[in-house]
């Protein structure tokens, strides 16, 4: 009998170490599995060479496009490489067109419908698409240095590596796009919807996005210093190891986001709502209160070095 019981209290010991490890492995797994992906992020198209621009421009993408006419643009042309600077293209469709390659710069095309179109590697500098349809667009390694979207959709979209500097979009719509490695420093998005969008490593430097929303994104990585992002949301965003030093998030609601590895080093919490947020970083603690609202600014320098 008590050579029984030394048996079962083995059996019982040797199962529990087997519960323990599998379950160490299980968290190991559910950690790596929720960091972002910062591999193959494209370059900006500033430092691209005219041969990888070229190859941009001759991959098949999918659009079964005819030579267009400035004149009339359709839906289905094709623009690749085209001059088509101080285009006057306003309440127009050329869906499902191709632009790759093309020059764009300083062009007028409100109240149009590009929708499911390909601008990849094209120059759209200074150019107005407010109030148009651009959802479902490619706008990958494109210049986009202060294009205005405002009022516009452009949900579905992509635009990884893409120059967005100084880009204005009050009251835009941008859900579900992906801006991974994308330069949006200077840019203004006030009142727009990001709502599902990914931003990894993206560089968002003195962005204004007051009472945007940003709730469900991966923006992991991204730089939002000296950000303005008073009245935001962030609800149930991924925002590991962002850095947020300098910006003001006056009124910002983060419950529910991930907050692991981000820099809060002077940044402007009032009322800020934390609750249900994870991995808040030690630093700030002290400022929030029972309700779960950060008010304060860290700027213990002795901290930062540690």
């Amino acid at each position: 009998m008590k050579n029984i019981f030394y048996c079962f209290g083995f059996l019982l010991t040797v199962l529990f170490l087997a519960v323990s490890c599998n379950n160490k492995n299980s968290g190991d797994k559910e950690f790596t599995g929720i960091e972002s992906d910062t591999t193959h992020i494209p370059e900006l198209i500033n430092f691209l060479e005219d041969n990888q621009l070229d190859s941009i421009i001759q991959l098949d993408n999918g659009l079964k496009t005819v030579k267009g006419f400035k004149s009339i643009p359709q839906d289905g042309d094709n623009f690749k490489k085209e001059n088509l600077d101080k285009i006057f293209w306003e309440d127009i469709s050329a869906k499902k067109s191709d632009f790759r390659g093309a020059s764009f710069r300083s062009a007028r095309c409100e109240n149009s419908d590009f929708s499911h179109s390909d601008f990849r590697a094209a120059d759209i500098r200074w150019s107005l698409f407010d109030n148009s349809n651009l959802t479902n667009c490619n706008f990958d390694q494109s210049r986009l240095f202060h294009v205005h979207v405002n009022h516009a959709d452009l949900s579905n979209s992509t635009f990884r590596g893409a120059n967005m500097f100084g880009m204005e979009g009050h009251f835009a719509k941008l859900r579900n796009c992906d801006f991974t490695g994308a330069l949006m420093k200077d840019s203004e998005f006030v009142e727009a919807d990001f709502t599902g969008s990914k931003a990894v490593k993206a560089k968002l430097i003195r962005a204004v996005l007051k009472d945007s929303k940003l709730d469900s994104t991966d923006f992991s990585y991204a730089d939002f210093t000296g950000g303005g992002l008073e009245g935001s949301t962030f609800i149930n965003a991924k925002l590991r190891h962002a850095n947020f030093q300098g910006g003001h998030l006056q009124g910002a609601d983060l419950s529910g986001a991930d907050l692991y590895g981000c820099n809060f080093f002077g940044t402007e919490f009032e009322s800020t709502n934390l609750k249900g947020a994870k991995n808040i970083p030690d630093e700030i603690k002290p400022f929030i209160n029972e309700k779960g609202l950060a008010t304060g600014i860290w700027q213990d320098m002795k901290q930062t070095d540690k």
